[in-house]
């Protein structure tokens, strides 16, 4: 019995001994836990070593310190293998601003309601430190909480100021004086904003009984609005209808527009184009010929991805389509018809070669762009000319030409119909265009196709 006992102490002893030996990692905690964002660093997390060699250690990091969530960081080690879980945390408590309010007596407040610009790595409740009873007419303090997943809290005050009776009558934004052309669609309620302190639905009355938009003229349309509690107000809108043969101007109402147009496609430029387009989800105009009838079916896929589109004649043969009205219409109308079978739709938008101010057209017939600019529109037609433009059809071949054209081009102007091209012949704007729209995207730039109701931007007539 007592062999055994001994022999038993001896295995004990021998493995308490073997695996003393054995190579183990002792980690400052059990698990790390980091904010986001910060940097991982392994080697800082192991407090000691023991029977190994640290520069011999492979680490194996999985942790992904831009998202928040549970990892692992691998130690090997010959044939074994530590683990250590990281934990990244939203570590910051949450930032916003602050919205005062004012309600009627007894009226209840969403803590929502009173902040704005809420900044957190996780989501987010807010609700009142306390509870409050708005039923008396003053101005109260409140303590508003924004606490996110993880605990962490930020607390600021607001004021609610309680009234007895709403006094004030709502209020109108967006009412910018609107330009049209006889003909055009108005939508008189787009972009308008009606506000009120207590009613969350005022009503709205517009009259527009003096407007006439088939007649040109200056109009104003009349704006009625009213509370719940009766309280009421009027406002004016001023609505100038020009001729169909006027210039539809830009909106100049603050934000930086850009209609970036191609002319002269499709072509085996086109499908880059679109590639490049995509990649910066803007969509653009393609003023379309038919000089290239087996890229046509770029036509399509264009569309399809939600560009528009439009003519700019089938030939583009200046000599036979400024010979004589009845030439350049036909031309029209057989690139409509490529078109329409590409689409199913029936275009109205057109660019003339050259523009509608070229000097070229005259040396084939005096005076056709006068009776054209107005021959196209008689017909339901809008003809689109440009402000800006990256040279690419005025000789500039180099990639750096192109771009320090376009930043010319640009300027400081606030709506721009810029013009390029997407012939076989314009490689270098296809490699220019990533650049000229990061430009325009810094620049302040949002991006819009043509539509029925864009700025035509039409040059002067000189023929």
């Amino acid at each position: 019995m007592k062999k055994v006992f001994f022999l038993l102490v001896i295995i004990l002893i021998g493995g308490i001994f073997y695996f003393s030996q054995q190579p183990h990692i002792h980690f400052i905690q059990d698990e790390i836990h980091l904010s986001l964002h910060a940097k991982v660093e392994p080697y800082d997390y192991i407090e000691e070593v023991s029977h190994m060699d640290i520069e011999e250690l492979k680490i194996d990091n999985q942790v992904n310190n831009n998202k928040l969530g549970e990892y692992q960081i691998h130690y090997h080690y010959k044939k074994k293998t530590f683990t250590l879980k990281v934990f990244i945390d939203d570590m910051l408590a949450p930032q916003f601003e602050v919205i005062n309010a004012k309600i009627l007596r007894n009226d209840k407040v969403n803590p929502k309601s009173l902040v704005k610009n809420i900044q957190d790595d996780s989501k987010t409740i807010v609700y009142f430190k306390e509870d409050y009873l708005f039923n008396e007419v003053k101005t109260y303090k409140v303590c508003v909480v924004v606490e996110d997943a993880y605990e962490n809290k930020t607390e600021k005050n607001a004021y609610v100021l309680v009234e007895d009776k709403d006094h004030e009558a709502p209020t109108i934004s967006g009412l910018t004086p609107i330009t049209m052309l006889i003909g055009d669609e108005i939508d008189l309620k787009k972009g308008i904003k009606v506000k009120d302190d207590h009613d969350t639905s005022p009503k709205l009355t517009i009259d527009d009984s003096h407007l006439n938009i088939r007649k040109v003229g200056e109009y104003e349309v009349y704006y009625h609005v009213e509370d719940k509690s009766g309280n009421k107000e009027t406002y004016a809108r001023d609505i100038e209808v020009l001729s169909q043969y006027a210039n539809r101007e830009a909106r100049n109402d603050g934000q930086k527009t850009c209609y970036l147009t191609f002319d002269d496609g499709p072509s085996v430029n086109t499908p880059k184009i679109l590639k490049i387009l995509d990649k910066y989800h803007i969509k653009a105009t393609f003023f379309v010929t038919g000089t290239s009838p087996k890229d046509a079916h770029y036509i399509k896929e264009a569309y399809q991805k939600g560009h528009a589109i439009g003519l700019h004649t089938y030939s583009h043969d200046y000599e036979y389509i400024y010979g004589s009205l009845k030439n350049y219409l036909s031309d029209l109308n057989k690139i409509k018809d490529v078109v329409y079978e590409q689409t199913g739709v029936n275009t109205k938008f057109i660019r003339f070669p050259g523009g509608s101010s070229n000097l070229v057209s005259k040396k084939y017939n005096v005076g056709i762009m006068k009776r054209l600019t107005r021959k196209v529109i008689d017909l339901g037609y809008q003809y689109y000319d440009w402000t800006s433009i990256n040279g690419d059809g005025e000789g500039i071949k180099t990639i750096s030409g192109l771009k320090k054209k376009a930043i010319e081009e640009i300027g400081d102007r606030e709506d721009i119909m810029f013009l390029m091209h997407d012939s076989a012949n314009q490689e270098n704007t296809v490699k220019a265009l990533p650049y000229i729209i990061d430009y325009l995207i810094k620049k302040g730039y949002q991006f819009e196709v043509i539509d029925d109701k864009s700025p035509t931007f039409h040059h002067n007539v000189q023929n």
